[in-house]
């Protein structure tokens, strides 16, 4: 089998579950194993990086629907710090017409937690979209919704 083949072959990296650029900086949010791995830092060099399954009560989430929109959670906790990674989706208006529209729209971001006080919230310049996942059925619920309004 030759290098270029082999190279091809090669397990492809997990597709991320969330992935958002605040600039230098970026999160990235996988699954792996069964766990998800939250991942924040630049593309050379993880800053925090937090592993956490539904058995852990360490990552949990939350969906809202509206009728033509949903706000999502994912939320880690590590010690006394959580780490809100959100994201905002609404439909197109029914029927747009030229005089009034109202597009897709998406947001997302990070928001930085110690106990109940916020200590840094970003958001992202590119990215931010999240899609539900299987794994999301198998964690533990958060009763609120975090994601700030747009």
């Amino acid at each position: 089998m030759s290098l270029i083949l082999a190279l091809a072959m090669a397990a492809s990296p997990p597709e991320p579950i969330f992935a958002c650029s605040f600039g230098a900086k970026q999160l990235v949010v996988t699954e792996a194993g069964g766990a998800l791995v939250y991942r924040y830092g630049t593309p050379k060099k993880t800053e925090l990086r937090l592993v956490a399954d539904a058995a852990s009560h360490h990552v949990f989430y939350h969906r809202t629907l509206y009728a033509r929109a949903e706000d999502q959670t994912l939320r880690f906790v590590s010690g006394d710090y959580n780490y809100v990674v959100y994201a905002h989706w609404s439909a197109p208006d029914a029927g747009m017409t030229e005089e009034s529209s109202t597009p897709e729209s998406y947001y997302g971001g990070l928001i930085v937690m110690r106990g109940e006080r916020e200590l840094a919230s970003y958001r992202c310049r590119s990215g931010g979209d999240m899609r539900e996942w299987p794994i999301f059925k198998t964690l533990p619920q958060d009763e609120a919704n975090m994601t700030p309004p747009e």
